[in-house]
Order: C-alpha cells, then structure tokens, then sequence
C-alpha cells in the first residue's frame, strides 16, 4: 500500500478588492458574475464584502470559489490571492 503524506495546505488571504475591481471593470454586477460561475448572488457578496464563512463553510471552499472567479475576470492567481503567513509591510 503507497500512502502520500499529505502536503499542508497553506494560508491565503483573498483580496476583495481586486475582484471587486475586476467585476466593475467588465461591466458585470454581482448576479451577472455569479451566474457566469455558477455560484449564488449571495456567494459573491460574501466574496467581495466579509472575511466570514456565513455561506462558505471553510476557507478551503472560499479560496476553489475565488479562483473559479479570478480564472473568469482573467485575473492571475498572484493578483487576488496573497499567503497569509507574509506581511503586507515593506522595508524601506
């Protein structure tokens, strides 16, 4: 029997405000994106306006439904997606 060890999953911050800035950018409302992803209106509220899991029950399943919507605004991982363990401070 092969058994993987399992890679750690990694903490990532989603930055609402490059989706958001993506959305309006296309021209496409909340209920236009969501439809286009086939996720709810109220998915992609959630997405742009709270740090909470009121809809989404994991962050895991927040970060898969980000990507869905980064892939379809054409937006590379890099832009919206940012690892949590790094500051967002620079030294100068």
């Amino acid at each position: 029997m092969n058994l993987r060890k399992a890679k750690p999953s990694k903490s990532l911050n989603i930055l609402k405000e490059v989706i958001v800035q993506a959305r309006q950018e296309k021209g496409l409302t909340q209920e236009e994106l969501a439809k286009a992803v086939c996720l709810s209106k109220w998915q992609i509220k959630e997405m742009e306006e709270s740090d909470s899991f009121l809809i989404f029950y994991t962050m895991q399943i927040k970060v898969h439904a980000a990507k869905r919507i980064g892939r379809y605004l054409g937006l590379k991982e890099a832009e919206y997606l940012q690892d949590a363990d790094k500051s967002s401070f620079k030294l100068l």
